[in-house]
């Protein structure tokens, strides 16, 4: 059996831009034959060549990794319904939204705030869930090279600590490192503070270096202007940051549709990693 995704875009259009080629497109296709793994279509095989710089070896791991992480974390991967209980209200509590900014290297930002300051209403494990869905969301049409995370975590408090969970983090923290299908460029978290010091240290403690140079913390009041020309554009963020774009409140509501949209997809992909024998 073969579950196809419905991605927009296709593979040749990404091999004809010379972003990745036939020929590595087909000894993944070669390799998967002689393991327990599932059928993968081509889009879905490109997305992690283009995240592994078209490193086959490394492609092959990463595919390894996605398929056993995902499927070992299902309160984190599985059940991604934006009008469920869960992600209804997750989703007002960490606005999100995707952006493709106007950079020639095809980088894609994510865009994270708290908006709702009361830790009653915080879910690690949703945030997470959030957090890999707006993934799929940005590779739909033309997948980007890679992406710039930005965090704001100005309202986080001490009570906050309380919600993280040791396990789950690590989890998290593997998957980005060994599985994620998109290459992380940067994370820049915005409106640090004591507090978020010290979740960023627990998240640390399961980084490796790779990962822990893409991390820049922020003070609250920094030269905003100074940030969109040092790493990211005003065009690409937010007008609650000083950014062109619209209120985060107003993204958040356009990222809410982009999930119902791909609703079907998410269902799919479940589906697909359930085919996985190993």
């Amino acid at each position: 059996m073969k579950v196809n995704l419905p991605y927009i875009f296709q593979a040749k259009t990404i091999i004809e831009e010379g972003r990745t080629t036939q020929s590595a497109l087909d000894e993944i296709k070669v390799w998967l034959s002689t393991t327990s793994l599932p059928e993968l279509q081509d889009e879905f095989i490109t997305l992690f060549l283009l995240s592994c710089l078209n490193n086959v070896f490394e492609t092959k791991n990463t595919i390894q990794a996605y398929f056993r992480i995902k499927n070992s974390a299902p309160e984190i991967f599985n059940d991604r319904d934006v009008d469920g209980d869960e992600l209804k209200k997750a989703t007002n509590v960490i606005a999100s939204c995707n952006i493709h900014a106007n950079m020639e290297s095809k980088t894609v930002i994510h865009f994270f705030k708290l908006v709702d300051s009361d830790y009653r209403n915080f879910s690690l494990a949703s945030t997470f869930k959030i957090a890999n869905m707006l993934v799929d969301v940005s590779q739909q049409y033309n997948p980007p090279s890679d992406m710039i995370v930005v965090l704001d975590l100005g309202q986080a408090d001490w009570m906050h600590l309380t919600c993280l969970k040791i396990g789950m983090v690590k989890t998290y923290m593997d998957f980005i490192q060994q599985a994620i299908p998109l290459k992380i460029q940067a994370i820049h978290i915005l409106n640090t503070s004591f507090v978020v010091d010290k979740a960023i240290r627990v998240a640390k403690m399961f980084m490796k270096s790779e990962l822990m140079e893409t991390v820049k913390t922020h003070l609250p009041g920094i030269n905003m202007e100074e940030f969109f020309e040092k790493y990211v554009p005003a065009s690409s963020l937010p007008k609650d940051c000083g950014g062109d774009l619209p209120s985060v409140d107003e993204l958040n509501k356009k990222t809410k549709e982009q999930f119902r949209e791909l609703k079907e997809f998410y269902k799919m992909e479940e589906e697909l990693r359930s085919l996985n024998t190993t």
